[in-house]
């Protein structure tokens, strides 16, 4: 959380910095229409004083015949009067088309000059098609540097954000790199309030992943001893157990004759005793396998399990009637032995406590994405449903169902190994349903 806000933050700033981009670009395109227009008004004044000039050496001194002012591009007409106002000659330069005309006579409009020598007055109309030329230049200039300062300002305006965002980008690559590497280690070298608030962030996160590989180390260590413990001890209790049931046994066989009902009934409650101490210390062994154990990782034919552990319990009991319900074509992606033990260990949890009910029926099968077994039992009540997987927790007497507490403990355990999930629902006297996933 704390990277992504350090992140969050740099790129911020960066986003920040990108945002000079239109302003310079908008300051470099009204210099450049400025520097433009200026030189475009120039241009046109002097085109409009050298068509004035034309007009003005025409009327200094006027032509004997008035065609020969075709040779004045700024002159567009021209008539000559008499004293009385009698019109003596006229000019009227030929059509002809000429590019922005229209445009010029609007910035320029034509004027009518007159001048009066030897008797006749001379009155002349400029035309407008003389700066045509020139005001198609001034567009034409004006639209380049419209072009040319949104190209620079853009390639400006980038320059300075990069310049100015270059420590906002180098912090976030730092803090990417920290939170992507695990690299806490890694600091930031500007020396602003964000970048020490950064250098402090990871500093902490440092601190924070060196105490959790310790502690980490510190568990698997103390699971290794306590599995190995489990183990050794486990190991180790089976010679004594084995005299005590040897022994006792021997005394069954060898002074039978000598001993009471009671004391007869004691010896059977020690072998029994012995029995199960037994069964309960080969599931401590197993748990502790399963953790040692490596999960091999292939196709599994569920369906295919089941159906042999229904067989195996069918022949422990041929005249018990149980209607099996197994679906077809059940698989999933994992260990062969450890889910075969899993599926083994809930088909006969569902065997055992569905002994009572006539008929007991146990459904295997898949729903939802999680496998599951199904029966019709004794139930359980669902207040006590996370107790179920933790080892030595019974939900039922040992006299009223056998068992040590054991075999749900090691289908969490392995579930777990495959990076899954168990959990139970049921109810009491209406049977209980086991799900399990391997994902």
């Amino acid at each position: 959380m704390g990277e992504f806000l350090a992140g969050l933050a740099c790129k911020k700033r960066v986003s920040r910095a990108m945002k000079i981009v239109p302003v310079v670009t908008f300051l470099v395109v009204a210099a450049t229409l400025l520097a433009s227009g200026g030189a475009s008004w120039i241009m046109l004044r002097d085109a409009r004083a050298n068509a004035a000039h034309e007009v003005s050496l025409a009327l200094a001194a006027p032509p004997r015949s008035l065609q020969s002012l075709e040779a004045f591009p700024a002159i567009e007409s021209a008539k000559r009067y008499r004293a009385n106002g009698a019109l003596i000659e006229q000019y009227q330069r030929a059509p002809h088309s000429v590019p922005f005309t229209a445009l010029a006579a609007r910035i320029a409009r034509p004027d009518v000059v007159c001048a009066t020598a030897n008797g006749t007055t001379l009155c002349i109309e400029s035309s407008p098609a003389a700066i045509a030329p020139v005001v198609q230049q001034a567009i034409l200039l004006i639209a380049i540097a419209t072009f040319a300062g949104l190209a620079g300002g853009w390639l400006a305006g980038m320059a300075l954000a990069r310049a100015s965002d270059a420590p906002a980008r180098r912090m976030a690559d730092v803090v990417e790199k920290a939170a992507r590497d695990r690299a806490y280690s890694l600091r930031v070298e500007d020396g602003d309030l964000l970048g020490r608030s950064v250098n402090e962030l990871l500093a902490q996160m440092q601190e924070r992943e060196v105490e959790l590989r310790r502690r980490t180390n510190e568990l698997e260590t103390a699971n290794k001893d306590l599995e190995s413990f489990a183990y050794s001890v486990s190991h180790d209790l089976r010679a004594p157990l084995g005299s005590i049931d040897g022994f006792s046994y021997a005394i069954q066989l060898d002074y039978s004759d000598r001993l009471d009902d009671t004391a007869r009934d004691y010896l059977a409650w020690i072998r029994k005793g012995c029995l199960q101490m037994r069964d309960l210390i080969e599931g401590l062994l197993q748990m502790s396998r399963l953790s040692r154990a490596e999960v091999q990782r292939e196709p599994v034919d569920l369906t295919e399990i089941a159906r042999d552990v229904a067989g195996t319990l069918q022949q422990s009991d041929p005249n018990r009637v149980v209607q099996f319900e197994i679906h077809d074509n059940v698989r999933a992606v994992g260990d062969q032995r450890l889910l075969h033990s899993v599926v083994e260990n809930l088909m006969s949890n569902a065997w055992k406590f569905t002994r009572k009910r006539k008929p007991a029926r146990i459904e295997f099968g898949i729903a939802g994405g999680a496998f599951f077994v199904r029966d019709n039992g004794a139930g359980f009540d669902p207040a006590h449903a996370s107790k179920m997987f933790q080892p030595f927790q019974r939900l039922h007497s040992s006299r009223e169902f056998e068992g040590t507490g054991i075999g749900l403990a090691t289908v969490q355990k392995i579930i777990e190994r495959h990076g899954g999930r168990a959990w139970a629902e049921g109810e009491v006297g209406k049977g209980a349903t086991i799900y399990f996933t391997t994902v």
